[in-house]
C-alpha cells in the first residue's frame, strides 16, 4: 500500500543509503574474532570480555583508545578471503536495515601488503562487491 500524494511516510519506511562505511569499521566483532584466532592475533579485552568498548568523547584517552581498537581490528584482516568476506558482510548488513546503496570507503595501503599492493587490494574490493550487487539481496 502506498501513501497517498503528499502524505509523511515513515521514517523508518524509507529507503536508506549508505554512503561513507569505512571498510574496517564495517566488521562485525564476530569477524574480528574469528581472523584473529584464524591468524594468531590477541585480542585486547575490550574487543573479547568487555564489548562493548568504553570509549568517552571528552577528552584524547578516548580517541586514541578507539584508533588503537580500530588498528587493532585492521590487523585482523590478512588476505583477500578476508576481504571479500568483510565487504560480503557489510553488504548483507546493510541490506537487512533496509539500505538500497552501500559506499565502503577503504584505504587499500593498509590491506596492500598482503595481497600483493594497492591494485590487487582494490580489485578485490570491486570484484566482491560487483559478485554482491550481481546476487542481488540474501
Amino acid at each position: 500500500m502506498t501513501a497517498p500524494a503528499g502524505a509523511a511516510r515513515p521514517l523508518d519506511r524509507l529507503p536508506k543509503a549508505h554512503l561513507h562505511l569505512h571498510f574496517t569499521g564495517s566488521m562485525r566483532i564476530e569477524t574480528v574474532r574469528d581472523l584473529a584466532l584464524l591468524h594468531g592475533i590477541r585480542l585486547p579485552d575490550a574487543l573479547v570480555e568487555d564489548w562493548p568498548p568504553r570509549l568517552r568523547a571528552t577528552d584524547e584517552r578516548g580517541w586514541f583508545r578507539f584508533q588503537r581498537l580500530y588498528d587493532i581490528a585492521r590487523a585482523c584482516v590478512r588476505g583477500e578471503a578476508d576481504m571479500r568476506r568483510i565487504v560480503r558482510e557489510a553488504a548483507a548488513d546493510d541490506a537487512a536495515e533496509g539500505s538500497r546503496w552501500l559506499e565502503l570507503q577503504i584505504d587499500p595501503t593498509s590491506y596492500a601488503p598482503s595481497v600483493g599492493g594497492i591494485t590487487p587490494a582494490l580489485e578485490i574490493v570491486l570484484d566482491e562487491a560487483r559478485s554482491v550487487s550481481a546476487a542481488g539481496p540474501t
